[in-house]
Parts: C-alpha cells; structure tokens; sequence
C-alpha cells in the first residue's frame, strides 16, 4: 500500500515506484492493463480485490507494467471516458462480491497524453472472509507477498474464527486503555473528576506487524492542550499530556501506539459552587462532544502519514458519572446518572468525517436518560 492518504496520492508518487524499483507485496500488486470483459476477466478481478479484504487490505495500480514483481515502467491506460469506467467496475463489485465489501475506493489519476492510471484502494474488511459469487462462483481467495491464493478449508475455518473474534479482541484494546486511566497505571493522572476515554483503532492492527517510528513530534496531541505540554517515552507508544493543575492532576493526555492507534482521556464534568450549600456535580457535554470530535477527527490524521487508514473501530468510555447531571440547553439539569462507568456502543467508521461520529454523540446523552437535541 502505499503510504500516503488516497485522495493526496498523484503522478509522482506512481513514478516514485518505478524509479525506486518498488516490488509487488501483500499490500500491493501491479497491472499493466485493466480487465478484459470476458467471465473469466471479471472473476480475476473479483479475486484479486476480494484477496486484499481478506488479509491486511492494500493497493491494487493498473497502469504500471512490472517485471518478476517489480514496477518497471508507469506506461498508463487509455479510456474515453474514465468515469465510465470506474463506475463499471464499481457495479461488478457489488454484485459479484459476498458479502458486499465495504470500503473500497477507485480512482483515476491523470498522466501525460491523455493516459492515466486506476487505483484501487481496498481496506481490510470487518466482515471477512468475502467470496466471489459472479456467475455461480463460490471461491475464496487470501494473499501472500506473490500475490493471491485460493484458501483451503482449514485456512477458511480460521478466517471465519478470526472473523468472529475480531470484535472482542479490538475491545479488549480500548478497555486496557480504560482500565489504565481509573487505576492509576500511567506516569500521570487525571484525578477524580468524571472522564472520557477514546480508543482509535484500525481494524488491521492485529493483521498488521507494525512498529511505528512514534516521537513526540509527530504523536498526537492531548484535547485543548493550554501551553506547556510533556512528553514521557513509554514500550508501547509516547504519551503527550497537559501541564499538571495545583492537585498534581491533568486536565488531558493522548497515547499514540507503536502498533498504529491512539488513546485520548480528558475530563468531561466537576463540582459547580463547591463548598457552598448549591453545590453541584455535573457533566458538560460540549467538552464531552469536542473532546470526541478532536481525538478521532485528529487521531486519524497523525496516523495517515504512517499509511493507516480506515476503517476505524471508535470506541468510547465514560467513568465517574454516578450521580453527576448532563447540563441541558437553558442550564437545566438531568437527573443523575445512575452508573458510574459507561462504555459507549462501538462504531465503526470507513471515513472519518465529524458527521460519522454522531452516533456516539447521541449515545452518551442517554447515559443520562436524555435525548441529545438536534444539531442547529
């Protein structure tokens, strides 16, 4: 695959592989000339896509002629209509693919004379393994570095365990992020006062043998950082917290991992009118919902530039709510949550855009036992 985010990948970067002698890989595969129409053409297309959603996902070029694996020459294609075409491959996808596979972008990048080049983006798939179906097809294909392979029942029998494991194992990931964040197992704390703790994951993180090059300039940054952050090193990533207030306690801190996600806390409430005989505890949900907004929107970004792309799995904790009150639109008040720790559904995002976060959004108001307002 290559490492740059889809939309931002040009000309050069397709001449970069073949000046750099770039081979073929499991994430990556060369095609001289696009599909003919033929049965047999459309199913090795249908193959070759659905062999990258059923490993680690990747690029699929054509356009480039390689030699014994290794892009040799960016010789392009001609297409009258380019739009046309993309939009025919589009429809053998989704009728050819089972289950449907989502996720997968295609798009036609110009090169001189009126010639260009199809990529083909294609994300690990959430609900591998797929199968191609056209024309009474019912195979399987997986991926090695030299390309595809048809799978054999036992290595279909652990795509389907995996495939149901999945879920859980990305849970266990963001609960030890949790339990990390109550129990007092960082360098830092947050204190008492009720938190939020978001998990950003690639669903390839445990499809993908990563060990990212993680420094404190280019880890993500804690939710409203105000002046002076710190930096502390750790085995599994480097956290980057906010200044410590007068209790020793962080208002923020972001744990950007080696293996390719992010973990954000910030405090979400506290006490209004303390020591008074009006005192309150109470959640605000705007800090909730930016915190939210910040740390999948911007822990998306400082992954992309490692190759890390959707889809997302966002998962969502909040602790020590127990009898604190959402403030309402007019300062009204909730009644008091009954539970001290909430782990939000979990959602799972193929573009991170503000607007795919809603549901999360939604679902923390009903910790509550309200309805979040509509957006104005």
């Amino acid at each position: 695959m290559i490492a740059r985010d889809f939309d931002a990948i040009e000309r050069s970067d397709l001449e970069a592989l073949v000046a750099n002698q770039v081979a073929e890989r499991r994430t990556l595969e060369f095609k001289r000339d696009l599909p003919g129409t033929s049965e047999s053409a459309r199913k090795e297309f249908l193959a070759d896509v659905s062999s990258f959603a059923n490993a680690q996902g990747g690029d699929l070029i054509y356009g480039i002629e390689e030699q014994r694996g290794v892009a040799s020459a960016l010789v392009g294609l001609e297409l009258d209509d380019p739009d046309r075409e993309i939009l025919r491959w589009e429809e053998i996808l989704l009728s050819g693919i089972e289950p449907r596979m989502p996720g997968a972008r295609l798009r036609w990048i110009d090169l001189a004379e009126g010639r260009g080049a199809l990529l083909i983006r294609i994300p690990a798939s959430t609900i591998a393994p797929h199968r191609v179906i056209l024309a009474r097809s019912n195979r399987f294909f997986g991926r090695k570095s030299n390309g595809k392979y048809e799978l054999d029942t036992q290595e279909l029998r652990d795509a389907f365990t995996a495939s149901e494991a999945l879920p859980n194992r990305l849970r266990a990931l963001h609960l030890d992020a949790v339990d990390r964040a109550s129990r007092g197992e960082l360098p830092i704390f947050l204190g008492d006062e009720p938190k939020a703790i978001l998990s950003l994951i690639p669903v390839t993180v445990f499809r993908d043998a990563r060990d990212l090059d993680i420094t404190p300039e280019n880890a993500l940054a804690p939710h409203k950082p105000s002046g002076y952050m710190d930096a502390i090193r750790m085995i599994d990533g480097v956290l980057l917290h906010t200044n410590p207030g007068e209790r020793g306690a962080v208002r923020s801190y972001a744990v950007t991992h080696r293996q390719g996600r992010t973990d954000m806390a910030w405090t979400i409430g506290g006490v209004v009118n303390e020591l008074r005989r009006d005192e309150m505890r109470v959640v605000w949900p705007q800090r909730f919902e930016e915190g939210v907004i910040d740390a999948a929107l911007s822990g998306a970004i400082r992954l992309a530039p490692f190759g890390i792309e959707g889809p997302w799995l966002v998962l969502v904790t909040v602790t020590g709510i127990r009898n604190h009150h959402l403030v309402l639109p007019d300062r009204h008040m909730s009644q008091p949550a009954w539970l001290s720790e909430v782990t939000l559904p979990a959602l799972t995002v193929e573009r991170m855009s503000r607007p795919a976060l809603n549901p999360i959004l939604r679902a923390f108001w009903l910790a509550f036992g309200e309805q979040r307002p509509p957006a104005e």
